[in-house]
């Protein structure tokens, strides 16, 4: 059994896929979204490595490896739930 571990302190936060070419964790969808701006909505943990997943402007969900992310740096992070 996989560990599947939650976190979401990149919540939100401005995200940019840059996958490696030919990467086999990766579909055609993953690389349909290559460059485009999206948001973190959650990180999880799963057999040691982090996925986020990267909501687009269209609606689409797409799982990334978190290193293959160029991430807004100066992005606000974490939920609007903090901010209450």
């Amino acid at each position: 059994m996989s560990t599947h571990r939650h976190q979401t302190p990149l919540r939100g936060v401005k995200a940019t896929p840059r996958p490696k070419a030919d990467d086999p964790a990766y579909s055609a969808v993953n690389y349909a979204y290559e460059g485009k701006t999206g948001h973190i909505h959650e990180v999880v943990t799963i057999d040691g490595r982090e996925l986020a997943k990267v909501g687009f402007d269209d609606k689409k969900i797409v799982y990334y490896l978190l290193d293959d992310l160029e991430l807004d740096a100066d992005a606000k992070r974490g939920t609007f739930h903090e901010s209450e």
